[in-house]
């Protein structure tokens, strides 16, 4: 396949995923009012999402998209780094529905929808590389939610506000604790990014290796 007809390929996805928003917003509360009328910088954001898990995730181990909701910022993640694996995990049924419906009628076939509380899944064989997180606590809450999954090098991608670098030091002082408690390594997180998304806050990518 060449680069151009694989792109067309992800394009398609995200045309079929808009779609299944148009028809279901409203019926699943999937977005207020205001943020899908917005849906298009809210796709612009999720592009920037995959960028840098693209960039920066190492390449063995699948994607997390931890509460993937209404598919953002997974779907775009998922359709730009296929045929990488990527994972939605929400709990929410009726989201858990939804989200099966998209990942069919895109023919996004390296994706796994989960419904089930992070905490019970299974590591995967190379660990988790990256973990992108729009709306789930901080960056500490998030890291502590998927700890038991990671591969020996994880990103945390997430959308923060102004205090984002006082986040990051929580992170570290929690990850140092962790770390040392495991008896393993330890490297201070590391901001790979921090890219500004407007009004929207910034968004940050730090990774974290050898606890």
């Amino acid at each position: 396949m060449t680069p151009a007809a694989a792109r067309g390929g992800e394009d398609e996805a995200l045309v079929a995923y808009r779609t299944l928003l148009d028809r279901y917003h409203r019926t699943l509360d999937l977005l207020s009012p205001a943020g899908y009328a917005d849906i298009d910088r809210h796709l612009a954001e999720a592009e920037r999402y995959a960028a840098a898990v693209g960039e920066l995730a190492a390449e063995a181990g699948p994607v997390l998209d931890l509460g993937s909701g209404a598919g953002l910022p997974g779907v775009v993640v998922a359709a730009r780094l296929a045929p990488r694996e990527v994972w939605w995990v929400e709990r929410r049924r009726r989201r858990v529905a939804f989200l099966t419906q998209v990942a069919a009628q895109a023919r996004l076939s390296s994706v796994r929808v989960i419904g089930d509380d992070v905490r019970r899944l299974a590591r995967p064989q190379d660990g988790v590389a990256a973990v992108t997180a729009q709306a789930v606590g901080t960056l500490r809450e998030a890291a502590a939610l998927t700890r038991p999954l990671w591969g020996p090098r994880v990103l945390l991608v997430s959308r923060k506000g102004p205090a984002w670098r006082s986040e990051v030091a929580a992170l570290e002082a929690w990850w140092r604790g962790d770390s040392q408690a495991a008896g393993s390594g330890w490297a201070a997180p590391r901001v790979l990014r921090a890219e500004p998304l407007g009004t929207r806050g910034t968004l940050v990518a730090v990774e974290l290796r050898g606890g």
